[in-house]
């Protein structure tokens, strides 16, 4: 099951080094994403939820106490509750198996319209809450911690590739 901890930001990725030696499954979905500044595109990488740490766990009093003594642990969201199984799957795909999310590639006809994608979206268009051509993104969106969180992932363009 998994359950979401809020902590202390910028300690994200602390709290899951921390949580995997004490032998706890922890994923922070992270993104490369492109950032322009001063006319120039260089990349970055960027916390897909900031605040948050998501932990793969069988909860028990005993990793509930592993859990909370790790520093930068503010709380489990909800009583603990896991995520519903459709949540939890959203999140598998956006931990990406630990690794970093890289840019996908759009595909586009002749007339410039989206036929297609490589990369991470490839196969998951249906998940795509909205596109932006303009700042390169594709908004989809997680609920949980009653609330519905957007990610914004960077798309780029096979000419613009950098």
């Amino acid at each position: 099951m998994i359950y979401v901890l809020q902590v202390q930001t910028n300690k994200e990725l602390d709290v899951s080094a921390a949580l995997i030696r004490a032998g706890i499954q922890a994923d922070v979905p992270r993104e490369r994403i492109l950032i322009r500044k001063g006319g120039l595109w260089s990349k970055m990488l960027k916390l897909l939820f900031p605040g948050y740490v998501f932990v793969t766990v069988d909860y028990n009093a005993e990793v509930y106490h592993i859990i909370k003594s790790v520093s930068g642990v503010i709380r489990f969201l909800g009583a603990p509750t896991p995520l519903p199984e459709h949540e939890a799957d959203m999140i598998r795909w956006l931990s990406n198996g630990g690794e970093i999310i890289e840019q996908s590639l759009i595909r586009t006809d002749s007339e410039g319209n989206v036929i297609g994608y490589e990369g991470f979206l490839e196969g998951n268009e249906d998940k795509i809450k909205r596109l932006n051509l303009r700042q390169k993104k594709a908004s989809v969106e997680v609920k949980f911690g009653g609330k519905t969180h957007r990610a914004n992932l960077g798309i780029d363009f096979p000419e613009d590739k950098t």
